[in-house]
């Protein structure tokens, strides 16, 4: 399963880039996909921030974001991380008292405000001071109307953007005219980008949905399923990770992950994972890898408690140990927005400390390499059948687990 996105560069006036418009696509084709905006902009953030990061889709330059009227006062954009992201409200928002309370809200968290297609009326005129770029079409308004609408705008001292430029003299008149950003087929057209995204099972996501709607909220009957799950796994540690949180220390577990949300963020969470109709489909073998892995992992630090892994990290590393592989790019870049331990990401970008020890142990497992196991099981003072025996242990579970 692939994630499709789109995204056109903004330039400045020496034609430097400045960010890029993200736009969701769903199939190879650069054309705009037949859903509402609502669900565009939703799976453009579950699947751009929850996969890859939106960081990632714009080489760390700024990510414009279209939200409507009800994604805005839902708190979408808090899904995506405050550095460099541009929510821009979309034409059709009516300039309310509930969206100038949004408005304010995301600048004072740090986001930039852009307004899209901007048509000027006065009401506008008390968004003005929370706003940092006016974005004017210059297909739909002629160059006396954009005139018109920058002198109803002289209290503006944010940025003006000039969209849809394509042709030299359009960009010289929009310089002209002071606008300091530009976007349009002069500069270049929407570049698809293909990533490989994780298929979270969405019988595993309507049982979540129920859990954690309930009175008697059950931790540990949402942790043990989002656990066995991989692509939920990530998708957790990076929402924990996005902007709506506060970070107070690293995340060592998954029920650590759940608690640190609290219910009705986790029930926004697997709302969202539903509502996105994550593909359903039984895991293939990288998945299956990444079970048993994790599970042995787990066992064996639970087994040799004096060599200093703790079983929730050892779990979590096994799980996410063949990301790398599932998504086709570097586990360094993966991880980057991801909330885990640096003790986990130590392991699994360095090779380093005692989880990457029980790594190698699976890795020789998996490798039948037989001198390396038995190095390996007088290190960790046990039989080297036993050692293998707990890796098919490990085998038996992921196949109990797969059967519920």
């Amino acid at each position: 399963m692939f994630f499709y996105v789109a995204r056109q560069p903004i330039l400045t006036q020496d034609k430097q880039l400045f960010g890029y418009e993200l736009l969701f696509r769903d199939g190879p084709h650069n054309a705009f996909p037949n859903v509402t905006s609502d669900e565009a902009t939703l799976r453009l953030v579950e699947g751009g921030e929850f996969n890859t990061g939106i960081r990632q889709l714009t080489d760390d330059h700024h990510a414009f974001v279209n939200f409507s009227e009800q994604a805005i006062l839902e708190g979408l954009p808090r899904l995506l991380p405050v550095k460099g992201t541009v929510v821009e409200l979309l034409e059709t928002i009516q300039p309310t008292e509930q969206i100038l309370a949004a408005v304010k809200a995301l600048k004072a968290d740090g986001y930039q405000i852009a307004l899209d297609d901007f048509e000027y009326t006065p009401e506008w005129l008390a968004f003005l001071p929370y706003v940092d770029i006016i974005k004017v079409d210059f297909r739909a308004l002629n160059i006396p109307q954009i005139r018109q609408l920058l002198s109803n705008l002289r209290e503006f001292k944010g940025q003006y953007l000039a969209e849809k430029i394509e042709t030299p003299a359009e960009f010289s008149q929009a310089c002209k005219l002071g606008f300091s950003l530009f976007q349009g087929y002069f500069f270049a057209r929407p570049e698809m980008i293909q990533r490989r995204a994780l298929n979270a099972s969405q019988t595993v996501c309507m049982q979540l949905l129920e859990l954690s709607s309930q009175p008697n909220y059950e931790v540990n009957a949402i942790v043990a399923l989002i656990e066995r799950d991989i692509s939920l796994t990530y998708k957790l540690l990076r929402f924990v990770n996005s902007a709506l949180f506060k970070r107070q220390s690293e995340i060592q577990s998954i029920h650590q992950a759940i608690v640190r949300l609290g219910q009705s963020e986790v029930c926004r969470f697997t709302a969202l994972m539903a509502t996105a109709t994550l593909a359903e489909g039984k895991p293939d073998e990288l998945i299956k890898l990444s079970f048993v892995r994790a599970r042995f992992m787990e066992q064996l630090a639970l087994s040799n408690q004096a060599y200093g892994a703790d079983s929730t990290s050892a779990f979590l590393t096994g799980l996410l140990s063949k990301l790398d592989a599932m998504m086709d790019n570097d586990l360094s870049a993966i991880l980057e927005g991801v909330a885990i331990s640096s003790e986990i990401k130590r392991t699994l970008i360095e090779g380093k400390g005692p989880l990457s020890f029980f790594l190698k142990v699976c890795e020789a497992i998996e490798a039948s390499d037989w001198t390396k196991i038995e190095l390996f099981a007088k290190r960790l003072r046990i039989e080297a059948n036993t050692l293998v025996l707990y890796y098919h242990q490990a085998h038996i579970w992921v196949r109990e687990v797969g059967r519920h």
